[in-house]
């Protein structure tokens, strides 16, 4: 057997024949991870060939495996298409989780840790029925969408019957009826073939819009329709039939407010009202 080099070292231990010492010397750099230690003995030298130890060589390697199989692991749960977490929908019940993997294009199985937040809520807001959403991470591995739906602010009469328009004057709705009575029906005006999705610009319609938008939801309730016929003249009517002069569309948002003060003060005062007029300078309520 080939020796490389020679490193001598003397250890006492006891013998197993009474307590005469032994000494050990180990020779290293033995070929092949053996190494021959020599034992003096009573009965003389005694050489015993033994495999050299490598735990730390050993450990090393195990430490180097769990890393790569850690980082494999890692990678896999990010980008393969593997079935973890679930999608939670909030604020809408129009839309389910399997409307947001169709709209997003998530695939099946779906791996919430390979979904783009910002880009899922870029898609979502193209649907018709999404005003805004957001998208986050929960716990437990929960993908969270809030969405805020599209609601309808005013009716308006079009070439095939009427449509609903959200705050932004957006088609979200068409029927060959009224498509949403909780809403007020814009008069004086009538579009054309307006389809899902389009946006009407009209200088009344998005007045009437602004001055509905004022209002708190409950408000909203107590206005039936708004005449544009005229923009710069509009006229409200409560749903029990009280003609609100708006004028021009300048300061809706206060407009909204005397409104909403005039009404309550009609109704505590239980005023016999002919017609209320909400102009900024001079607000009135005209008695009968």
């Amino acid at each position: 057997m080939k020796v490389h080099g020679f490193q001598n070292q003397e250890k006492q231990s006891r013998s197993p024949i009474g307590e005469q010492p032994i000494s050990e010397r180990t020779i290293s750099g033995i070929e092949d991870g053996w190494e021959i230690v020599t034992i003096d003995t009573p009965e003389g030298p005694k050489r015993v060939r033994r495999r050299r130890k490598m735990k730390r060589r050993k450990e090393s390697k195990s430490a180097v495996w769990k890393v790569v199989i850690g980082a494999c692991i890692v990678i896999g749960l990010f980008t393969l298409p593997l079935p973890i977490g679930q999608i939670q929908v909030t604020g809408t019940s129009q839309l389910t989780s399997e409307d947001v993997v169709h709209i997003g294009d998530l695939g099946y199985p779906v791996n919430i840790l390979r979904v783009r937040t910002g880009a899922l809520e870029e898609r979502l807001q193209k649907d018709i029925r999404v005003d805004t959403a957001h998208v986050s991470y929960a716990l437990p591995l929960t993908l969270q969408v809030d969405v805020k739906e599209r609601k309808a602010l005013v009716v308006v009469s079009s070439q095939f019957g009427f449509v609903s328009l959200d705050r932004n004057g957006m088609v979200i709705a068409s029927s060959a009826t009224i498509p949403d009575t909780t809403v007020p029906i814009i008069s004086g005006v009538r579009l054309g073939n307006a389809l899902l999705g389009d946006t009407i610009e009209a200088e009344g319609i998005r007045g009437a819009i602004a001055y509905m938008e004022s209002f708190t939801e409950e408000e909203r309730k107590k206005i039936g329709e708004i005449n544009v016929g005229d923009a710069d003249k509009m006229i409200a009517y409560t749903v029990e039939g009280l003609p609100i002069h708006i004028g021009d569309r300048n300061n809706l948002e206060e407009k909204a407010k005397i409104t909403t003060d005039m009404l309550v003060d009609i109704a505590q005062r239980h005023v016999s009202a002919e017609f209320i007029d909400v102009n900024i300078k001079s607000p009135f309520i005209k008695s009968q």
